[in-house]
């Protein structure tokens, strides 16, 4: 296989892997796709593509602007590289290498063909020992995949930094020039097609697997740490439930893990009667909330706040999750309230007041009623309130009646 048949190659390889990624991307939420990824694998195919025709187009065409597509490109799937693996770069860093890419390519344009070779390999291979070193010396989320991924890239930065010597200390050296350096070189980007493609798919994967890791552990030390009982259940049987709801219930840690809900209940006919209520509700509306009388290991009945929902909404037969908050004193202190109220309202409503206008003889003090006769006083207060009587006498009366029968002045 000649140089220029390994060029078109590398140029249909990159447009079919970019082809590939642009559908695989299509699938996933904007803010997840990985846009450098495909933008390199375009620029390097039309790049590849332009030096293919090296020697038909001009050199402003087949060297400058192709090899300034093709490093830009090479460029972009670093930058993807480095970004799966945590590190974001600036902007302005991005920038920056722009200008040097064009810079460079522009510079070396009008030169001879050996060093123009020679300027762009360098370049290309700067990009690639950069991304290689940061993913080797990065102690973040180091593993053995991104170990290897970073010699692999090095490795490639290693044999187009050779072609970019040997290219500079050659006597004459072009694009096509048929030897073992070149053929090493185009082979070795070929491998690095495929081994940068599905390293940075399995680094992708590996990303999305910490993640997944990261959040489990994550929700697992929140279901831990919950003062609320929280389970969840699929067909009625408790698949998973945290340290809580064990002590709520009077279960020993993990008891509770594989039993029907039955065993929460006081009978089976309860179990199903709030069964088809909770169902239900979940159906109609996609929750459930409510009141539940439950049963503790020991016998001891307690009323709970119950409040679920489907993991999957719409999908039969899917997990639920149930959050159950003890409510136990809050109702004794509401049945201790309503019974206050009761005693209460029986007080008042034994209580009698007076109130309004009472008629009264403004001579022997009785009082007019409301069926038109006269009461004493005392009467009419002890039959109208509950006010009683005792009696006695004052001062003024007893000298007023009694003095003179006691001789007393």
């Amino acid at each position: 296989m000649d140089i220029k048949t390994l060029i078109l190659a590398l140029s249909f390889g990159n447009a079919i892997f970019c082809s590939v990624l642009y559908i695989f991307q299509r699938a996933e939420a904007t803010e997840q796709r990985n846009s450098d990824w495909t933008r390199g694998k375009l620029l390097q195919s039309i790049g590849w593509f332009l030096l293919y025709w090296r020697g038909t187009l001009p050199v402003v065409l087949s060297f400058t602007v192709g090899n300034i597509i093709l490093i830009l490109g090479i460029a972009y799937e670093t930058w993807a590289i480095l970004r799966i693996a945590g590190l974001a770069l600036a902007q302005k860093f991005r920038t920056a290498s722009f200008i040097a890419v064009i810079a460079i390519c522009a510079v070396v344009t009008p030169l001879e063909s050996k060093l123009r070779i020679a300027a762009a390999s360098f370049t290309a291979a700067s990009f690639f020992a950069a991304t290689g070193w940061v993913l080797l010396r990065r102690q973040v989320k180091r593993s053995p995949l991104r170990i290897t991924l970073g010699w692999s890239i090095c490795f490639v930065a290693l044999i187009i930094a050779t072609r970019s010597v040997l290219a500079f200390s050659s006597s004459e050296f072009h694009l096509f020039t048929d030897n073992l350096i070149q053929k090493a070189s185009f082979l070795t980007m070929l491998a690095a097609l495929l081994i940068n493609g599905f390293g940075i798919l399995l680094l992708t994967k590996e990303e999305a697997d910490q993640a997944v890791c990261a959040l489990s552990r994550e929700q697992h030390a929140i279901l831990e740490a919950l003062p609320t009982g929280l389970c969840i259940m699929k067909d009625r049987v408790i698949y998973r439930c945290n340290p809580a709801i064990d002590v709520m219930f009077g279960f020993a840690p993990g008891a509770l893990v594989g039993r029907t809900a039955a065993c929460l209940f006081e009978s089976e006919q309860k179990y199903r009667e709030y069964g088809r209520e909770m169902y239900a509700s979940i159906e109609r509306f996609g929750f459930f909330w409510g009141e539940v009388e439950y049963v503790r290991q020991n016998g001891e009945k307690f009323w709970a706040l119950d409040h679920a929902v489907p993991v999957f909404p719409g999908v039969p037969d899917s997990f639920v999750v149930f959050s159950v908050t003890d409510i136990s004193e809050q109702k004794r202190q509401q049945e201790l309230l309503t019974r206050q109220k009761e005693e209460l309202q029986e007080t008042l409503a034994r209580t009698k007041s007076l109130e309004g206008m009472i008629s009264i003889c403004m001579h022997c003090k009785k009082i007019h009623d409301n069926n038109e006769s006269w009461e004493q006083l005392e009467t009419y207060l002890t039959e109208n309130s509950d006010a009683q009587f005792s009696h006695g006498i004052c001062p003024d009366c007893y000298k007023r009646h009694y003095s003179e029968q006691l001789g007393c002045e």
